[in-house]
């Protein structure tokens, strides 16, 4: 692939980028349960998991239209101040509690940084070339998940837990500042509507179907608790779907699906 100079710097920075996200989840399974040695609370060993996947996915469809609204390099760089906050947070915790909740504010920025960086290779290359570029960035996914339980060994047996989430530092603020520079774009501002009521409804669907299969997972599915949190998944994502039928711009396009 013949990549011009002006579009090289952003690349590399979009493709570690994703490589620094697709690492964070490759690694957690290694390194957890060196983390609950040490802050104990193993109940609460798999939320650790599901705050960052909660967060990650729930955002994905609003900082889509974030993006839309207001262009890719604002909101990639929102995305990867949130992770950064959160990979910081989430290495000075001192109980399993902390590490959830800084756990869903990397979740936040994975969810406007991920998306948005694949949006920018489509933006940075012609049409002809954009299945290249989904290759390659197929392949830093791939990568990730081989090398991910290996660092994240080689980490925890060399220095300390901590360093796998503070080595995302100084990586995710280079990053951003590479894209902040060499990134140029031209945003088309245009009189939109935002679906806030689809991204809520949606959020709190997923939240509620999240919570039923974490907590059925660990007490049975038989249990009125989680009885109830399926009943009200299924309602808000029923309400959800006929909310999309209706919106003049959509949170996810029905049409999408066919």
């Amino acid at each position: 692939m013949n990549v011009h100079t002006r579009v090289l710097a952003p690349t590399i920075a979009m493709l570690v980028s994703i490589f620094v996200a697709a690492m964070d989840v490759a690694i957690m399974s290694t390194v957890m349960p060196t983390i609950v040695g040490q802050l104990g609370g193993l109940p609460l060993y798999s939320w650790s998991f599901a705050a960052y996947l909660l967060t990650s996915t729930t955002t994905l469809p609003l900082y889509g239209k974030l993006a839309d609204l207001y262009g890719r390099k604002p909101i990639f760089l929102l995305g990867m101040g949130l992770f950064v906050l959160g990979s910081f947070l989430a290495g000075a915790a001192t109980t399993m509690e902390q590490l959830i909740v800084f756990r869903a504010v990397q979740g936040l920025g994975a969810g406007g940084t991920l998306p948005i960086a694949i949006t920018i290779a489509g933006d940075l290359f012609p049409l002809e070339q954009r299945a290249k570029i989904q290759g390659v960035i197929s392949s830093v996914w791939g990568v990730a998940a081989v090398l991910g339980p290996l660092i994240g060994s080689a980490i925890v047996a060399q220095t300390t837990w901590r360093w796998v989430f503070w080595i995302n530092l100084p990586i995710g603020l280079l990053t951003a500042t590479v894209l902040a520079a060499t990134l140029r774009e031209q945003v088309q501002r245009r009189p939109h509507q935002i679906d806030y009521l689809g991204a809520a409804l949606l959020t709190a669907g997923v939240t509620a179907l999240l919570l039923a299969l974490v907590e059925g997972g660990q007490r049975g599915f038989h249990t009125p608790a989680v009885g109830g949190l399926l009943v009200t998944a299924a309602l808000l994502l029923v309400l959800f779907v006929e909310n999309e039928r209706r919106a003049p711009e959509p949170m996810v396009p029905l049409s999408l699906l066919r």
